[in-house]
């Protein structure tokens, strides 16, 4: 097969399900019924192309419609065009991110997008650097942060040393497969309690680190939630700096769900303190639809990626030369990866942020109907008021089996929502950040979770 061919056999699928597109997200199979369906072994030969057809519609047919208004399942939904059109180029180009001779444009764009976030969060002479998603953004700061205190440990190691790490209790669990990956255990991330808004107790931080330091401990790293998972909390970011500037302890914001509001003048209240932060994680594919990955690290110290990251390479890739300067590679823990800047880049350019805030003002404006909305069914209960685009409600029966009327949610196919468990309360989680999100959407989706319980 040449490109033409490709092109032909991808323009003939892609029009195909264009066509056929449905707002549903489609109905939830169970790994039997999918293997029952569709053939997944590797051939000895070669399909041919009618086969091949067969095999993309139906993965196309067997996977969830994550595009649709009706997914409000995870912290993503919905696809800018823009950023699919940049993807799709990307992956034709097939370049990699790791010097600027292969990838000159893409090295552009991602340093420029760097400097704007920078900017929007007050940062004028920062660093950052794309990664593969918000985990691994956590993961970036929790190593800069000891390389940087400590320097020492990345030639020789921990020494001895007993580092420890504070997060709230709501933080995503990315902080303890970090602590798993660094070699620092998985106890030495403690736990700091948050409030019933499910945000971080600075007072609490304060005594933790203290109790820390008594046993003898090097407390190194704080992070912050800007969003919380299941609550969409914002932690008190500015409290928070203040504790970690009284000890001299690196600090972090996971800003991966709700960081994007650095760019609405509206709300960007909510991370009110961010510049004094060390480091933030960031992003796009969330609350921008850039599409998976679109994901940053960004931290207001400059070069601080370098001086952490860099080891070898010189020998065969990075060469001293009058672009040596501009390689993105020595910064960064791959040296494969991707062109993810072009689609974000392109979608940017194709809103401004005069776009882009209003798309996120609009996105808040769409939590307060479905508020509304919730408080004016009887059968149901807002869990409290929200701070972000998360509605988690209940019914007020909490006799009711809250999973099992989920899965029957899924199993019809419509609509897609989340469940989940906080302090021994199981509850619905409804996540609106599709900007295709409409009032009448959302009365549907909630009219739907009602019916589901009248099924048996």
């Amino acid at each position: 097969m040449n490109y033409q061919d490709a092109l032909d056999f991808f323009q003939e699928i892609l029009s195909s399900y264009l066509m056929n597109i449905s707002p549903s997200v489609g109905k939830r199979l169970g790994p039997q019924d999918l293997l029952s369906k569709m053939d997944f072994s590797i051939p000895k030969k070669m399909l041919g192309h009618e086969q091949l057809i067969q095999d993309v519609k139906n993965y196309l047919k067997f996977t969830p419609n994550t595009i649709t208004s009706h997914f409000q399942n995870q912290l993503f939904s919905g696809l800018n065009p823009y950023a699919l059109c940049g993807d799709w180029i990307s992956t034709f180009t097939n370049s990699t991110m790791a010097t600027y001779e292969v990838a000159p444009v893409a090295t552009m764009m991602e340093k420029e997008l760097v400097k704007h976030l920078n900017d929007k969060i007050g940062w004028t002479n920062g660093d950052g650097l794309m990664v593969t998603g918000g985990s691994n953004s956590n993961f970036v700061a929790m190593l800069v942060a000891r390389n940087l205190h400590f320097p020492e440990t990345k030639i020789d190691g921990l020494q001895g040393k007993k580092f420890t790490a504070f997060v709230s209790e709501e933080a995503h669990y990315s902080f303890d497969k970090a602590a798993n990956m660094l070699g620092l255990g998985l106890n030495s991330v403690k736990k700091v309690p948050s409030d019933e808004k499910g945000k971080m107790n600075p007072v609490a931080l304060r005594e933790l680190i203290l109790s820390s330091l008594e046993l003898g401990e090097q407390p190194y790293f704080i992070g912050a939630t800007a969003g919380t998972t299941v609550l969409g909390a914002y932690d008190p970011i500015f409290e928070i700096s203040e504790v970690a500037r009284e000890f001299g302890i690196w600090f972090h914001v996971d800003g991966a769900w709700g960081g994007s509001v650095i760019l609405s003048k509206k709300h960007k209240s909510l991370m009110n303190g961010i510049s004094n932060a060390d480091s933030m994680a960031l992003d796009t594919h969330k609350m921008l639809g850039t599409g998976l990955i679109s994901s940053f690290f960004l931290t207001r110290h400059y070069n601080a990626l370098r001086k952490s990251n860099h080891s070898g390479g010189g020998d065969y890739i990075f060469h001293e030369n009058d672009a040596s300067a501009w390689d993105l590679g020595p910064s960064s823990l791959q040296c494969g990866r991707r062109v993810d800047a072009f689609k974000i880049w392109l979608m940017w350019r194709s809103m401004g942020d005069e776009g882009i805030e209003k798309m996120i003002d609009g996105l808040f404006q769409n939590v307060q109907l479905a508020k509304l909305y919730i408080e004016s069914r009887t059968e149901l209960q807002l869990l409290q008021d929200p701070e972000m685009l998360n509605i988690c409600f209940a019914f007020k029966d909490e006799s009711l089996p809250v999973a099992e009327i989920r899965k029957r949610l899924l199993d019809d196919g419509e609509f897609y929502v989340n469940i989940s468990t906080r302090r021994g309360k199981t509850f619905f989680r409804m996540i609106l950040v599709n900007p295709m999100i409409t009032e009448i959407i959302i009365i549907k989706t909630i009219n739907k979770i009602i019916n589901m319980e009248m099924k048996s």
